[in-house]
């Protein structure tokens, strides 16, 4: 262990060579003998001792206080004061040099040993808060945060750089006024005794030092002694107004986005439905002249005098009946699923029944429609969206779940309209909802996002996938119970 060096600063040489002599039988290194407070700074500068051992009378133009200031503000070297007075002026002047200890001569070895320790240890304990501070110091002025200390009355104590920059008030100027004059922060109560509540960030505007005004996040904790009392609050906070300009525009482009996407959904459902109504109007009406065509030639083969001619004549006929029927199908299915005239016409619910009757037709996996709502109720942009949903989700069915049942179940409730689909699959994953190419799952949220409503996907491995909607509705007068349907 490193032995404790300590400067004799005594002006009587018979008492210097006495304390040099106990030092070194305590084990102490004695680095130098000085008279004078001049000699004490010049020996201290470069030996650089732990602790000088001083007389407050001392030879020279400086006696031992003014030496013990300077020592200490230059060099931070604590002092013990030795002294033959013990008056109240001698012990307040060594108070004011924050000296580590007061030896009354004559004194003991014993007393000396004491009072060295406890300045060493002292001393010691001392560096290391000086030490803290700085480091504490230096973080909080490195930190790109705004912190401000608060006492136990709410009254500033400490402001770092960037709480001066952000608050336009210097530390000067703000220590010892009350938090409200300073920054414009609205302080929870904190309890006495018990942990204190979690307080989520708050958002205010403050002007800042050039006149600009700034958008802060901040927020609040309690400082506490080790008996639990609150002793004051520090607060951190930070400027957020690029943050918000970029969240405010990010916000303005989705909902711009989202116009954009539900006026293309609304163009193109209108397209579709034109589509749907000139196939069925315009190829009806031409098909129907073609077997109108057709029957005629029909009916006048008989007049054909050639046998052979007249079978041929009436194959082709038959062939040309064939064709006919099949384009009317043809017709029909292109002119639905473009779409459906039930929805138009029946509403909602006969339309999914009808689409589930086709898809079960197509894929084999029987699908269940079940309705407490009279969908007629329900407007035309909810209808459409919900069956597209309805449509993809069937479509997700067929491709990916390895499912043999699905079940559909419109609703409506405390304003909302719901449709929930199960199946009962291989349940799909956490990573396939994540995909980035995952358009049809995008779609089906997007749509349910435009009219105000969610779209919650969950799923289980082998124990299916669940898909719910829930919609705002708050027409739905009408809205009754009708039975239970199932698909044929």
């Amino acid at each position: 262990m490193t032995k404790q060096r300590i400067l004799i600063v005594e002006d009587d040489d018979g008492v210097a060579t006495i304390l040099a002599r106990y030092l070194e039988r305590l084990d102490y290194v004695v680095v130098g003998r000085v008279a004078t407070g001049e000699e004490a700074l010049t020996l201290a500068e470069s030996l650089r001792p732990d602790l000088a051992l001083m007389d407050i009378n001392l030879a020279g133009t400086m006696d031992g206080v003014q030496t013990a200031i300077r020592l200490r503000e230059r060099f931070d070297i604590g002092v013990v004061f030795l002294s033959g007075l013990s008056d109240d002026e001698t012990l307040a002047r060594s108070q004011a040099a924050q000296a580590f200890g007061y030896l009354v001569k004559p004194f003991r070895s014993e007393d000396l040993k004491t009072s060295l320790e406890l300045a060493l240890t002292k001393q010691q304990i001392e560096h290391r808060l000086v030490q803290i501070e700085r480091w504490f110091t230096a973080a909080i002025h490195s930190i790109a945060d705004g912190v401000i200390t608060l006492d136990e009355g709410g009254c500033v104590t400490f402001l770092n750089p960037v709480a001066e920059s952000l608050t336009g008030w210097p530390l000067s100027k703000a220590r010892g006024r009350n938090i409200a004059e300073v920054f414009p922060a609205e302080l929870p109560s904190t309890p006495k005794t018990g942990a204190p509540p979690v307080q989520a960030p708050a958002h205010v505007t403050v002007q800042d030092g050039e006149g600009g005004r700034r958008t802060v996040e901040y927020t609040a904790a309690p400082m506490r002694n080790d008996a639990g009392d609150v002793i004051g609050r520090v607060l951190v906070f930070r400027d957020v107004t690029q943050r918000r300009q970029a969240e405010e525009e990010l916000r303005l482009s989705r909902e711009q986005l989202r116009a954009l996407a539900a006026h293309m959904e609304r163009v193109r459902e209108e397209e579709r439905t034109r589509i749907a109504r000139e196939v069925h109007d315009e190829l009806g009406q031409m098909i129907t002249g073609l077997r109108m065509d057709v029957s005629w030639i029909e009916r006048r083969l008989p007049g054909v005098a050639d046998g052979g001619v007249r079978a041929a004549f009436e194959k082709k006929v038959g062939t040309m009946y064939d064709l006919l029927d099949h384009l009317v199908k043809a017709v029909r299915k292109i002119s639905a699923e473009l779409r459906p005239g039930a929805l138009d016409d029946l509403g909602l619910v006969p339309a999914m029944e009808w689409q589930a009757r086709e898809w079960q037709a197509r894929t084999g996996i029987a699908c269940d429609v079940t309705s407490k709502l009279d969908s007629t109720a329900i407007s035309p942009a909810h209808a459409t969206a919900l069956f597209r949903i309805f449509q993809e989700t069937l479509t997700n069915v067929a491709r990916h779940a390895q499912a043999t049942k699905v079940r559909a179940e419109l609703n409506a409730s405390a304003g909302a309209v719901t449709l929930l689909i199960e199946d009962n699959g291989r349940g799909i994953t956490e990573a396939e909802q994540r995909q980035t190419k995952s358009f049809g799952l995008l779609g089906m949220r997007e749509r349910a996002e435009l009219l105000g409503g969610t779209c919650r996907i969950s799923g289980r491995p082998g124990e299916g996938t669940q898909v719910q909607i829930q919609v705002p509705f708050t027409s739905m007068e009408g809205a009754g119970e009708t039975s239970s349907k199932k698909a044929a």
